[in-house]
């Protein structure tokens, strides 16, 4: 198989075949078997977008960069029939603002829920249509932008994690989108591949508990230069009102004992890799998660500073996060001038399909080899736990190729798939 060029979305099975004769009784006599991948493969795609009071840049330079995104999931290989929907941050936050009495502000219209568009106190855009796009669409680009400006009137505790995983559970699955209060029906399609694409200037601060955690703030900042000047981790030097004017701000959320007080990364993550593909025959969804966040050019947990930019805190939970999910995670900078080329290498996370069916149910994958044809390198040979996971049919499912690990496909790969057989 070669994953075709774009302009014919084909894709074509270069078919290695095995003559087997003198072969016992009960032994696997026939050693031919079509790779069969679909016309198109189906992605359901979720932006997690922080609609804080630090954000209207960062959403401005995703919308600017929407096409970028888009090409590439439309020059994909094979034909890439996706969808896309948006929510926020904000589920819920419990804080003590300038000494007044704790308040605890539940988002309930949001937490987890697609979202229309809005202008930046938050208000409803109505040239904002739809809450749940289609690679189809003909005003696609126009409200995919719409949809990413969530504004800035946003909560102040940024829950990206929690609010995802809300949006992929029960109840909001059985909720219309039109319905009140709004759920996600429809969003999640039966066996299709999931990209959760999450947006923010700080660092993740999901609390299962919404009181676990109690943001504090001050109305007497001192004023600062740099971090350095505020002695302390999760303090940070930020502008207020103009680039002359900065104060030091606590992050109640990126304090190690705020840290301490959230739900753990690992189980987002192993919420991500076990989520059902919703066919019945549990079967795991391929899922991929990006973070475009508090990092630096490396990835790694900064404080991010660009020309023209800064992040507000340390993304530590999202590079943990990218990093469990291995190979199906990315992160990139919050910082940088445009997010072009970080578009595109998201894109780039579900642009070949890692999930090949076969035509036929072979008796056993072990005796299936992969050989997978790479510009540049030797011949990569794949067998079952070694470069891929054979998934047997399951009650009327076509069996199944996982590609994993140095056998993950790239677009211009060629594959061939033979099977080991006595004679």
């Amino acid at each position: 198989m070669r994953l075709a060029p774009a302009t014919t979305r084909a894709v074509s099975s270069a078919l290695l075949l095995a003559a087997c004769s003198g072969v016992p009784e009960g032994v696997v006599g026939r050693c031919e078997s079509d790779v069969a991948l679909p016309a198109a493969v189906t992605t359901d795609i979720l932006f997690v977008v922080d609609n804080s009071s630090s954000m209207s840049q960062e959403q401005a330079k995703v919308v600017a960069q929407l096409s970028a995104f888009l090409d590439s999931l439309a020059n994909a290989p094979v034909q890439n029939d996706f969808q896309v929907g948006v929510i926020s941050t904000a589920v819920t936050m419990y804080a003590n603002l300038c000494g007044a009495n704790s308040i605890l502000t539940q988002a309930e219209a949001e937490a987890g829920r697609l979202q229309l568009g809005k202008d930046l106190a938050g208000n409803p855009n109505p040239a904002s249509q739809r809450k749940l796009l289609s690679y189809d669409d003909p005003d696609l680009l126009e409200q995919f932008g719409l949809l990413i400006g969530q504004g800035t009137a946003g909560l102040g505790q940024e829950m990206a994690l929690e609010a995802m995983r809300r949006a992929l559970t029960e109840p909001l699955l059985s909720v219309a989108p039109d319905a009140t209060p709004a759920g996600n029906a429809g969003f999640l399609r039966p066996g299709s591949r999931l990209l959760v694409v999450i947006v923010t200037d700080e660092d993740d601060c999901s609390a299962s508990n919404p009181q676990a955690l109690l943001l504090r703030s001050s109305c007497t900042a001192a004023p600062c230069t740099v971090d350095a000047d505020c002695g302390g981790e999760g303090i940070y030097c930020v502008v207020q009102g103009s680039e002359s004017a900065r104060a030091c701000e606590l992050n109640s959320c990126e304090t190690p004992e705020g840290r301490a007080t959230l739900e753990s990364v690992t189980s987002y993550v192993d919420f991500l890799k076990t989520l059902d593909d919703g066919t019945g025959s549990n079967r795991q969804r391929e899922v991929s998660l990006a973070v475009i966040g508090p990092v630096n050019a490396q990835g790694e947990p900064e404080r991010c500073e660009s020309s023209s930019d800064e992040a507000f805190g340390v993304g530590r939970r999202y590079q943990e996060a990218v990093s469990l999910m291995g190979e199906r995670g990315f992160i990139g900078s919050i910082c940088n001038d445009e997010y072009g080329t970080t578009l595109r290498q998201i894109a780039e996370l579900v642009a070949a399909p890692q999930v090949l069916e076969l035509a036929a149910n072979p008796p056993d994958g072990n005796l299936i080899r992969v050989t997978v044809e790479r510009a540049g390198v030797a011949p990569i040979e794949c067998k079952n736990g070694d470069g891929f996971v054979f998934e047997p049919g399951v009650d009327g499912t076509p069996a199944r190729l996982v590609m994993q690990d140095r056998c993950r496909l790239r677009g211009d790969d060629r594959i061939s798939v033979r099977f080991i057989c006595a004679g």
